[in-house]
């Protein structure tokens, strides 16, 4: 079976987050970096479910068991070469998202502010990080990673209601406004006119696909229905740091998708405004 070469991908982040750190870069850059993340989140997370295998096997001596068999598509890493390479990875996506290199858009600014606290929270406390420890009910660390969770995962519902309303509100569309719009199914089709071109409308329903087959999301979607709809048991103790590492990560390529492929603050705003002059 191949290996999955954590360590080697690790150290390629390392020099990234170097570069990124010390100086400022130019957008052009930025953007050369946000293509190579985006590609290695793609191949190394949403197409591979060997790191998802790693955290569903954790998960478990964890004290949290889902309904899911995950099978690795290669050989199964180690905990420290996950954990690392998951951490170094959010690292540098927090870094991306710090300095505004991507995704500065003025009607996701909520988006934008819950991704920026969980960066801030994540600084100051070790408990959204710490994979070998674990948690009991009576403990703040143990709502910390649960109330963050279930924060980070509401950006996707989030993103599907932002565009829902504005496509709405401009009549830039016709919409049923009281349809149970789901992100991976409807996100392309209810945002069509947001999109720089149909090209770009594509490439997002492309990734959508990708995202929507993806064991790893697959496993963080089941996870968040677990914290939801099932028994904590108050004699064990629990940890969800990797998984929510991982959360942050696909939240992440989701916007860098989004920076990538709709309109900016301006063409957005000139949509508004010649949509209103052929009203």
């Amino acid at each position: 079976m191949n290996e999955l070469k954590l360590i080697d991908y690790s150290e390629k982040i390392k020099q990234l987050i170097k570069i990124v750190k010390n100086k400022r870069i130019k957008q052009s850059e930025a953007d050369d970096i946000l293509f190579f993340i985006a590609n290695m989140i793609d191949e190394v997370i949403l197409k591979d479910s060997t790191i998802s295998h790693r955290l569903n096997t954790n998960l478990v001596k964890n004290n949290r068991i889902l309904d899911i068999d995950i099978k690795p598509s290669k050989k199964v890493v180690s905990t420290k070469d996950t954990h690392e390479f998951l951490y170094l990875l959010k690292t540098l996506l927090s870094l991306m998202t710090i300095k505004n290199y991507f995704f500065d858009f003025y009607i996701y600014s909520e988006i934008k502010m819950i991704v920026n606290y969980y960066i801030n929270k994540s600084s100051k406390s070790k408990s959204y990080d710490s994979v070998n420890e674990r948690f009991a009910i009576n403990e703040l660390e143990f709502h910390d990673q649960l109330v963050m969770y279930k924060y980070l995962y509401s950006i996707f519902d989030k993103l599907m209601f932002i565009n829902v309303f504005f496509v709405d509100k401009y009549n830039l569309k016709s919409i049923d406004v009281k349809s149970n719009f789901i992100f991976t199914k409807d996100f392309d089709s209810v945002s069509m006119p947001l999109f720089k071109t149909t090209v770009r409308k594509l490439a997002f329903a492309d990734y959508l696909k990708i995202l929507n087959k993806s064991v790893s999301f697959h496993y963080i979607r089941k996870l968040r229905n677990n914290l939801e709809h099932s028994f904590t048991d108050p004699k064990s103790k629990y940890n969800i740091a990797l998984e929510t590492e991982l959360l942050f990560i696909l939240v992440a390529r989701t916007l860098i998708q989004m920076h990538r492929d709709l309109k900016n603050d301006d063409e957005l705003l000139k949509l508004i405004k010649l949509n209103q002059v052929n009203k």
